[in-house]
């Protein structure tokens, strides 16, 4: 297998929004990474990073023995409000997350909660934007390696300090509203990201977006339709779709 030759036609595939193809002969997350790093250096900027499947029933169902991750384009960070082009996805979908917006480059590691919380800016509410484009595969080495379906972000405004309750809506209707959502505290895996992108030689600056895990299932969303993520004591995000 050809590492720069699998990221071109991942490149080409993602841009035309064709349908996943799942690569089974990508046997594992080392090979994985080194296709995303050769990816990422053909799509842009990074602006941002994400961690997946930080559940364990996640992991087990994507045949993975740690969280996946992946990059953010910078391009593609939006601000709250942002609007959607439901055509310029071929399946779209949402994760409501909390992101820690870096204050400073993180110096070397290793890293824990403790050691990245001085580098943090501020915590804040957040859909990540997927396009699974009809995904079937759950060889969780194929999709790490395509970017685990991100395509960009929704940042939202911080006004606190505090994580509570988190309210969902999409469309007006309510689809998630209680207490302790996240997958796990956002430091954790702030560092955790940090840790894994560090030994393939990267490192994370100043105004860089994490996205820390997803407070739901994916939620789908339509043309015409608003969502909306309030979270007690920390801020809301809000975007729409045309």
């Amino acid at each position: 297998m050809n590492f720069d030759d699998r990221a071109r036609e991942i490149a080409a595939a993602r841009a035309d929004r064709t349908p996943f193809v799942a690569y089974d002969d990508i046997p594992d997350m080392d090979v994985a990474y080194a296709i995303q790093d050769r990816l990422a250096a053909l799509q842009g900027e990074t602006g941002g990073w994400k961690i997946a499947w930080n559940v364990p029933a996640l992991m087990e169902k994507f045949g993975v023995e740690a969280p996946g991750a992946a990059r953010v384009l910078a391009s593609q960070i939006r601000s709250d409000g942002a609007a959607l082009q439901a055509a310029e996805f071929r399946q779209l979908n949402l994760e409501p997350e909390i992101a820690a917006v870096l204050a400073a480059d993180l110096p070397e590691g290793p890293h824990d909660a403790a050691s990245v919380a001085p580098f943090v800016e501020r915590l804040v509410p957040a859909f990540e934007v997927l396009d699974r484009r009809d995904v079937t595969s759950t060889h969780g080495p194929t999709i790490v390696a395509q970017g685990v379906f991100n395509a960009g972000l929704v940042l939202g405004t911080a006004t606190g300090a505090g994580i509570g309750r988190c309210r969902v809506t999409i469309g007006g209707e309510v689809v998630l509203d209680a207490e302790d959502t996240a997958p796990q505290p956002p430091l954790e895996a702030l560092a955790y990201l940090a840790n894994l992108f560090a030994a393939r030689g990267e490192r994370f600056r100043e105004g860089q977006v994490v996205l820390c895990g997803s407070h739901t299932p994916l939620l789908p969303i339509a043309a015409g339709q608003e969502a909306v993520m309030e979270v007690e004591g920390l801020g809301r995000v809000a975007l729409t779709v045309a």
